[in-house]
């Protein structure tokens, strides 16, 4: 019986990155418009407002969870990621919010994109991501978000607009600074990032 719940929530893992992956395949590839797009180090340094309270109710964080808890990273290791323990840890309620929020973001900047051909030169896709009150909501699941973005950005294929908002979130829960990475630019887009976290972790294991 357990091993067929856990096949049962493969399996509704697997439906829920598809939606993912493709309600956003219209969007940007942050790695093939440099042009357009500026990395984390720069877009970082611009001065964002105070976000305000959401009223959205966080379904995932009814239970109270541990802000100073740490996170043990088991399924990073030195020979790689170890996916089938990473699943187990992953809380479903909280990956489905996750991607309820950042999708309803993705949704957004493509309605502005539609309209406005110098949107993206303009940069307002980066106040209308930090100001959002659904990227603040998943910054409020505080540390029981880390490994759902993690995962989400693992198994990405591609490095667009919505892996760009996990690895933003994920750099500001763990509190990791890689704006001395890259030569001083930071993470461009999430396949940088994701090498970044995984060798800083690693480092935090020895």
């Amino acid at each position: 019986m357990k091993l067929f719940k856990h096949y049962i929530f493969l399996a509704m893992l697997v439906i829920c990155l598809t939606l993912l992956f493709s309600s956003c395949k219209n969007q940007k590839d942050f790695s093939n418009n440099n042009n357009k797009t500026k990395t984390e180090k720069q877009v970082s340094t611009k001065k964002e407002e105070k976000l305000e309270p959401s009223e959205d109710k966080l379904e995932p964080n009814e239970d109270k969870v541990d802000r100073n808890e740490d996170i043990v990273w088991d399924e990073v290791t030195e020979n790689g990621v170890d996916e089938e323990l990473l699943l187990k840890n992953i809380d479903e309620k909280t990956l489905t919010f996750i991607a309820q929020q950042f999708q309803d973001i993705c949704t957004k900047i493509g309605e502005k994109e539609k309209k406005d051909k110098f949107y993206w030169l303009k940069g307002e896709w980066y106040h209308d991501v930090m100001d959002s009150k659904q990227y603040h909501n998943v910054i409020l699941l505080d540390k029981k978000a880390m490994k759902p973005l993690f995962l989400i950005i693992y198994k990405s294929p591609i490095a667009g607009l919505y892996e760009w908002i996990c690895s933003k979130a994920l750099t500001e829960i763990s509190g990791f600074d890689f704006s001395n990475e890259n030569n001083g630019a930071g993470w461009g887009n999430s396949k940088e990032f994701l090498e970044m976290f995984i060798d800083r972790v690693l480092e935090q294991k020895k």
